[in-house]
């Protein structure tokens, strides 16, 4: 019946009819117990044992008139989701009165609290934008449960808040999904699902495919003399200072760069370099400015760069501007994820710098060119 997988991101048909249905008739294509008509939470059962194979939960976005308190939230940037359970009836004090509550915190407390991973039921996430559609947000594992109260009035409402993490899986083939829930035969599922089971837990991340590793920052065989080159001439005292103007001199190379300058030493507060990059430098609009203002800033080090060091570079800079950070190390994924989610930064590795610089008269072969270390020291 149609697709046999469910891709994180994409919307789905959620109808009566069967025909036109993509989300429960497909689930439950096969099996005896599956899920129900319902909202919230659900689940996949297995007819032998009577185990919950799988949660479902379906966090709807469609907004009520009136105030929520239970938004669920869903963060595909780090894989994680605090999801509100089914008690949300103000005239219902008792959380556990809940059918998927009690469901969630049975299996809880008797799999993952116990670390009993291989009997643990994954949940498949889904949200549900507007009436008739899900969209699949992941494969997820309970990370954690809470009691929560909320103030309505003079009456307080409780329910359970459920923490996951999505694991780092793109897609679901319901073909796993079915063979589990009918028989309890976990096989070829997703390897994110069985190195959770093994206790490693990898979570999705809407960055992962940006993210570069530490060997594909640093230069190749063919480019490490050249970054070798520059850490040795261009080492000793002021050598941070050094790198400072080597980068002033790539930039102003660039037809697209102006008005590079070095910010005064003793008071950079992270930032030592300030310039301008046209965005159509070959296609002017006359009194329609194109530039956009940068600010820069330069380690010469061996060692990696943290996200703490560009959010230092982050806090300088203001709206409409961009930042530059030039290292002749790397990043670590945490900066670079952070990076992403938060900052107006562009990150240059030590492998970006000497492709950069090879392309410019400032290198002879693989090395620098005199001319070049000479107006460095005369900087100095």
């Amino acid at each position: 019946m149609g697709q046999r997988v469910y891709i994180v991101g994409e919307t789905y048909r959620s109808s009566s009819d069967p025909e036109k249905d993509e989300f429960q008739t497909r689930l439950n294509e096969p099996i005896k117990n599956g899920i129900r008509n319902s909202g919230g939470i659900r689940s996949l059962v297995n007819p032998d044992t009577g185990d919950r194979e799988f949660l479902v939960f379906v966090s709807s976005q469609e907004r009520p008139e009136t105030g929520n308190p239970w938004e669920d939230v869903i963060n595909l940037e780090d894989g994680r989701v605090h999801y509100w359970g089914d008690a949300k009836a103000r005239d219902n004090p008792d959380p556990d009165r809940a059918t998927g509550n009690k469901w969630v915190k049975s299996d809880y407390c008797e799999t993952y609290a116990q670390d009993d991973r291989e009997n643990a039921p994954p949940v498949l996430l889904f949200e549900k934008p507007r009436s008739g559609q899900v969209t699949f947000k992941g494969l997820c594992v309970l990370a954690d449960l809470s009691i929560e109260r909320y103030k309505d009035g003079s009456d307080t409402v409780v329910n359970y808040l459920f923490d996951l993490d999505i694991l780092d899986v793109d897609r679901v083939e319901l073909d796993w999904v079915h063979r589990k829930a009918s028989t309890g035969a976990d096989v070829d599922g997703p390897s994110a699902w069985y190195d959770w089971i093994d206790g490693r837990t990898r979570r999705y991340s809407i960055w992962k495919n940006k993210i570069r590793s530490k060997q594909s920052q640093l230069p190749d065989s063919g480019y490490q003399p050249l970054l070798n080159d520059i850490r040795n001439r261009l080492d000793g005292p002021k050598k941070g200072q050094k790198l400072e103007y080597l980068i002033q001199f790539l930039l102003e190379t660039m037809d697209n760069v102006s008005k590079v300058d070095q910010t005064p030493t003793s008071g950079d507060r992270g930032v030592d370099l300030e310039g301008r990059i046209n965005l159509l430098p070959e296609t002017p609009l006359g009194t329609t400015n194109t530039e956009i203002p940068f600010k820069t800033q330069v380690k010469n080090r061996g060692s990696s760069i943290s996200g703490e060091e560009l959010s230092r570079l982050a806090s300088r800079i203001q709206d409409g501007e961009i930042g530059l950070f030039f290292t002749t190390s790397y990043y670590t994924k945490q900066a670079q994820e952070e990076n992403f989610s938060t900052y107006p930064v562009r990150l240059f590795s030590g492998g970006d710098i000497v492709k950069l610089l090879a392309q410019t008269e400032h290198v002879d072969d693989r090395s620098l060119s005199d001319s070049v270390v000479e107006a460095i020291e005369k900087k100095i």
